[in-house]
């Protein structure tokens, strides 16, 4: 399985630095590395007045870390994944799965 880890990817969780205004600018904020296993799982059309959007849903395997949750993201190459869901089985299995978004 460890051979199959064949990505970088860099963890990044979302951040809200204060604008100096009473309000804050959003951004994003490199907590890691891994190296993943990224499968495609298919691709839904969404409809919208403006635009036709395909996202592309993804399964990325990696070592399990206690630091993952929803609506972080990875960049694998120049690629963005939004993570959707994490699915962590408990503290003895050695992976977690994370189901992710394609970002456009």
């Amino acid at each position: 399985m460890i051979g199959l880890h064949d990505r970088r990817a860099t963890l990044q969780a979302r951040v809200l630095t204060p604008d100096g205004g009473g309000g804050f600018i959003e951004g994003w904020a490199a907590f890691g590395s891994a190296w993943v296993v990224l499968t495609p799982l298919g691709a839904q059309g969404r409809f919208g007045p403006d635009a036709v959007e395909t996202p592309v849903s993804h399964r990325i395997l990696l070592r399990r870390r206690e630091d993952l949750a929803a609506g972080q993201r990875l960049f694998v190459g120049s690629r963005i994944f939004k993570v959707r869901a994490v699915l962590d089985k408990g503290p003895r299995t050695p992976f977690v799965t994370l189901l992710c978004e394609e970002q456009p």
